[in-house]
């Protein structure tokens, strides 16, 4: 028993001695990162393009991927939707807001911050505080890789709010008044959009709403459908004529009204010009 304790306290202290990696947060990559979120209160742009490197790799919380040109251009748009950006204060105490950096064995260095964004929309006039912990991967000094965590329905509340404003959206809602034909009632067309539904989200991402609503007297239906773009809206229509959906849905209905609501290009309307289209532009409100 005593060989087996003093092999284990030998491990332990080979294993301590000898860690993954090394954890500071008074060293000069973490001062960079705290020298950064205060340049990004005072919107300084010229800091950031200071400190990230040219050849950044920038990763957002939908795992979208941008160059130094689109991530600098993005955090640009960020101070347009927001006035007087704050975050805590970083005081080394790890109960609140903090920094820290750590050097692995291969010598891969990451920097950690967690904090809080506060601010005030430029468009929705709300206050915004919310969490959030973003990593960075150092070449020497310059940042060479951004990853975020965190929610970011506080920025597309605000995006969104902007483009209402602007009448600037590109989304685009399409609604079609259905009449459910005979031979089908609540139950059946449940099963049969089972399918549809299933193909829609396996193969259109910016189909980002579609929704089948029933009357009480199941002889009517609406459906909904949203599109972050008109080009996202033709893939659909593309993959409806295409593929394996417009047969069951005609079988199960027949078009009454059919409405495309937002910006509608010409060459959107030349190819949707065989449907019988109502096209309506935004006066008022915001897509979500």
């Amino acid at each position: 028993m005593r060989s087996l304790l003093v092999c284990m306290t030998v491990i332990f202290m080979v294993s301590c001695q000898n860690p993954y990696g090394t954890v500071t947060t008074n060293d000069d990559r973490s001062e960079i990162i705290k020298t950064l979120f205060q340049e990004v209160s005072n919107e300084n742009i010229a800091y950031l393009e200071k400190v990230f490197s040219d050849s950044l790799v920038f990763i957002n919380p939908h795992e979208q991927t941008l160059n130094k040109t689109a991530f600098i251009a993005a955090v640009s748009g960020l101070f347009d939707l927001f006035e007087d950006i704050s975050f805590d204060p970083v005081d080394g105490d790890a109960l609140g807001a903090e920094i820290e950096t750590t050097t692995y064995e291969n010598g891969i260095t990451w920097t950690n911050i967690w904090n809080n964004f506060k601010a005030k929309g430029a468009y929705t006039g709300q206050e915004v505080n919310f969490p959030f912990h973003i990593s960075y991967q150092w070449d020497g000094n310059k940042i060479a890789k951004e990853v975020q965590f965190f929610d970011t329905t506080v920025f597309d509340n605000e995006a969104n709010a902007k483009a209402a404003q602007t009448k600037s959206s590109e989304k685009l809602i399409v609604l079609l008044e259905l009449g459910v034909n005979k031979g089908f009632n609540k139950t059946l067309i449940e099963d049969a959009l089972k399918s549809i539904t299933a193909y829609i989200r396996a193969n259109e991402p910016n189909t980002y709403d579609y929704n089948y609503f029933i009357s009480k007297d199941e002889k009517s239906v609406t459906l909904m459908e949203k599109y972050l773009h008109e080009d996202d809206f033709i893939t659909h229509v593309n993959n409806f004529e295409n593929g394996p959906n417009m047969a069951p849905f005609f079988e199960m209905f027949s078009v009454k009204d059919f409405i495309v609501a937002g910006q509608c290009s010409d060459s959107l309307k030349n190819r949707m010009k065989a449907f019988p289209i109502d096209y309506r532009t935004q006066v008022g409100g915001w897509i979500d």
